[in-house]
C-alpha cells in the first residue's frame, strides 16, 4: 500500500489541490470532442477525502458516508456492498454519476465521454448486470425520492437475472449497513420504501412490451419546486438544498427494446438530469440502440470486448481508504479464453464474421442473420459417397409445400443418404395440385416397399400442403395399403417449437438444431444438384438477446437475394424430423420385477417411442 499523496504526486497535490490534465495511452481524446467534468462541491470533496469536522456520531458517519458515495459510485461498491470491480466497471459508473475530474485521475479512467446516459454494446459475459444492480441500489440510496424506471425485452431478465443480483446485494448490504438495507422491501417487480410516506421513492421494473408502452410513461421525479430559496425565504424558512429527486432508466439488454419503448423513455430522459444507462449485446444492425451508438456527442458510449476481461488474467483498481492510504484491489476476469477461441474457430478465424463482432467484440451485426448452413458442409456432403450402414434404416419421405409460383418438393432419406430430390412446379388447378403432390409420393412409397423398410412420409401441413398430407394419411390406412407399412406425420412449420426456451417455432428448431447437426456430420451424404448448395447456404439466423434462435424467413430470403424460394432443403430437412431410435439386440437379463411392475414400465416405454414422432 502507498499513500495517496506519494502515489499521485504528479495528479493530486494535497486535498483539493491544483489539477493536471489527464493522460492516458488508452484515450481515445483525438477521435472524441472533450466533455468538461463538473466541478466538485466542498461537502462531496469533505467527504472523498474523509476530512469532515462534526460530532462524529454515528447519524452524522452515515451522512457523510452517503455524500461520499453519491460522488462516487465505485466507493459505494466497495464500501458498501462489499463488491470489486473491473476498470471498464468503474468507467460506466463514474459516467453515470458525472463524477469530478480527480476522481477519473484517481481511477486511472477516460475523463472525456459524455455523462449521465451510457450506453454499453457488449460481448458476453462480461458483468453487465452486476454493474446495473450497483447503479440501481446506488441511485436509490443516495438519491433522495428518486425514481429508477427499470425495462428489459423479457420479464426473466428483469426480476429474474436482475431482480436476483440486487437481492444478494442487499443481503451483503445487511451485514454491515442494515440500518440503509432495513429500509427497503425488495418485491417481485418494485423496490419500495418501509415508509409509506415515501411511497414515491422507489425502483420499478416493466417489461418493454410495443403493445403496452403506457406502463412506461410519465416517469418524472426532479424536486425543482423552490430551486432559488424564494418561497422558503416569503415564509421565513431555511431553504431545503437537500439534494432529492432525479430519474434513472435502466434498459437491460437494449437491443431487444422495441423502439417504440425508446421514445416513450424519451419523455423520462428530457428531466434535467436524467441518468439513463442501457447495456447489451448489440444482436440488431437496427433499431435505436445501434442508430444511437453512433452519436458519441450525446451518449458515453463504451463498448466492451470479452477480451478485456481474460478469466486467466488478474486485473486491479485502486481504492482511498478513509485513512488516505491506497489499496490496489484485484479481480479475476469473468470470461474464459475457450469461449472466444472456440467462436473464433467456427468463424475460420474471421473477427470481422458477425456472430464474432456480437458475442465477442462488442460490435453491432453487419446484416441481421448469419449464415444457419455453412458452405463447406454442403460442398463434403455432396462430395461424400453413400454411407454404407444407412442401408439399414427407415425410408423418410419428405414434402414440402411452395405457393403457386415456388416449386413444390420431395426428398427421400435413408439414415445418412439422401438417396432422392425432386422440385417441380405445380399444377395450375388447385385440385391437381394435391393430387398430384399425393401421386409422386405414392410412387415412391410403392418403389421403396421391396426395400422391406416401414416407410414415413412427412410434410408440412401448414397451409397448401394440408389437402394433400390428409388424402395421404387416409390413402395410407386403407386396408388394401397397410402392407406398406406407411406412417403419415402432419408437420407444422409455423408452430410453436418443441425447445420454446431456445426456438420460436419448428422450422427455426428443424433448420438450427436438426439442420446443422446433420449437415456438419461426417457420414451424411448429398446429391449434387443444381441449386442445392444456394437453397442450403441462403437462409441466415438471427440470435435476440433472449438467446432464442430465429431463422430467416423465406419472404425475406427472395426480398435480400431476388431468388425464388426452393423447397428441396426444406423437405430434406423435414425428413430429420423423424426421429427413428434403432435399439440394439442386447443379452436377456433375468427379470427381477414383479409383473405389475413390468406392465407398468412397457407402457412408459411405448409413450416415449410414440413421443419421438412429431404428430
Amino acid at each position: 500500500m502507498t499513500s495517496f499523496a506519494e502515489d499521485n504526486m504528479n495528479t493530486v497535490n494535497g486535498e483539493g489541490g491544483p489539477r493536471t490534465e489527464f493522460h492516458n495511452e488508452n484515450s481515445t481524446l483525438s477521435q472524441r470532442p472533450t466533455n468538461k467534468c463538473r466541478d466538485w462541491t466542498a461537502e462531496e470533496r469533505a467527504a472523498w477525502y474523509w476530512t469532515w469536522q462534526s460530532a462524529n456520531t454515528t447519524a452524522d458517519t452515515l451522512i457523510w458516508m452517503l455524500i461520499r458515495w453519491r460522488v462516487d459510485p465505485v466507493l459505494f461498491a466497495i464500501e458498501c456492498l462489499r463488491i470489486t470491480l473491473h476498470p471498464y466497471q468503474a468507467q460506466i459508473l463514474l459516467d453515470l454519476a458525472d463524477a469530478p475530474l480527480e476522481l477519473y485521475i484517481f481511477y486511472k479512467l477516460d475523463p472525456t465521454f459524455p455523462k449521465r446516459q451510457v450506453l454499453v454494446p457488449s460481448g458476453h459475459g462480461l458483468g453487465k448486470t452486476r454493474v446495473l444492480a450497483v447503479a440501481i441500489i446506488w441511485h436509490l440510496l443516495t438519491h433522495m425520492y428518486s425514481k429508477t424506471l427499470c425495462t428489459a425485452p423479457t420479464s426473466d431478465q428483469l426480476t429474474g437475472q436482475l431482480w436476483g443480483e440486487i437481492r444478494k446485494m442487499f443481503r451483503r448490504m445487511k451485514m454491515n449497513y442494515a440500518e440503509l438495507a432495513n429500509e427497503w422491501e425488495i418485491l417481485s417487480s418494485s423496490i419500495t420504501h418501509i415508509n409509506p410516506d415515501n411511497a414515491d421513492w422507489h425502483v420499478i421494473a416493466r417489461t418493454a412490451r410495443p403493445e403496452k408502452p403506457e406502463g412506461l410513461q410519465g416517469a418524472h421525479a426532479l424536486d425543482d419546486d423552490d430551486a432559488f430559496g424564494q418561497i422558503a425565504e416569503l415564509f421565513g424558512e431555511e431553504p431545503d438544498n437537500g439534494l432529492s429527486g432525479g430519474i434513472l432508466v435502466i434498459a437491460e439488454e437494449a437491443s431487444g427494446v422495441h423502439d417504440d419503448i425508446r421514445e416513450v423513455l424519451e419523455g423520462a430522459l428530457s428531466e434535467e438530469g436524467a441518468r439513463f444507462l442501457a447495456p447489451g449485446n448489440p444482436t440488431r444492425p437496427d433499431g435505436w440502440f445501434a442508430n444511437d451508438l453512433d452519436k458519441t456527442d450525446r451518449y458515453a458510449v463504451h463498448n466492451l470486448d470479452c477480451r478485456i476481461s481474460n478469466r486467466d488474467k488478474v486485473y486491479t483498481l485502486p481504492y482511498r481508504r478513509y485513512d488516505g492510504l491506497v489499496t490496489e484491489l484485484k479481480i479475476k476476469g469473468f470470461v474464459r479464453p475457450n469461449y472466444w477461441l472456440d467462436i473464433l474457430k467456427d468463424v475460420d478465424g474471421d473477427e470481422d464474421v458477425d456472430r464474432f463482432r456480437v458475442r465477442v467484440r462488442g460490435l453491432k451485426p453487419r446484416s441481421a442473420f448469419d449464415q444457419c448452413i455453412k458452405a463447406n458442409w454442403v460442398d463434403e456432403a455432396m462430395a461424400r459417397g453413400p454411407h454404407e450402414k444407412s442401408a439399414n434404416d427407415e425410408i423418410v419421405i419428405g414434402l414440402d409445400f411452395g405457393l403457386t409460383s415456388d416449386k413444390h418438393a420431395k426428398a427421400i432419406r435413408q439414415g445418412f443418404n439422401i438417396r432422392e430430390l425432386d422440385e417441380w412446379l405445380p399444377k395450375e388447378k388447385p385440385e391437381e395440385i394435391t393430387l398430384d403432390a399425393v401421386d409422386r409420393a405414392i410412387d415412391s412409397v410403392k418403389a421403396y416397399a421391396s426395400y422391406g423398410k416401414r416407410i414415413y412420409i412427412i410434410g408440412d401441413s401448414n397451409g397448401v400442403g394440408r389437402g394433400a398430407m390428409e388424402h395421404l394419411y387416409r390413402w395410407a390406412n386403407e386396408e388394401e395399403n397397410k402392407k406398406y407399412r406407411v406412417t403419415v406425420i402432419h408437420y407444422n412449420s409455423g408452430k410453436q417449437a418443441l425447445d420454446n426456451k431456445r426456438y420460436y417455432r419448428r422450422r427455426d428448431e428443424m433448420w438450427y438444431k436438426h439442420g446443422r447437426t446433420f449437415l456438419s456430420d461426417p457420414r451424411t451424404s448429398l446429391p449434387n444438384l443444381p441449386g442445392l448448395k444456394r437453397q442450403f447456404t441462403a437462409p441466415g439466423y438471427h440470435e435476440d438477446t433472449s438467446r432464442k434462435i430465429k431463422v430467416e424467413p423465406k419472404e425475406s430470403i427472395k426480398k435480400r437475394t431476388g431468388q425464388d424460394s426452393g423447397n428441396g432443403a426444406d423437405a430434406i430437412l423435414e425428413t430429420l424430423l423423424v426421429h427413428i431410435v434403432q435399439e440394439q439386440a442386447k443379452e436377456p437379463k433375468e427379470e427381477t420385477l414383479p409383473a405389475v411392475f413390468k406392465h407398468h414400465f412397457e407402457k412408459i416405454r411405448k409413450k416415449q417411442n410414440r413421443g419421438r414422432y412429431i404428430q
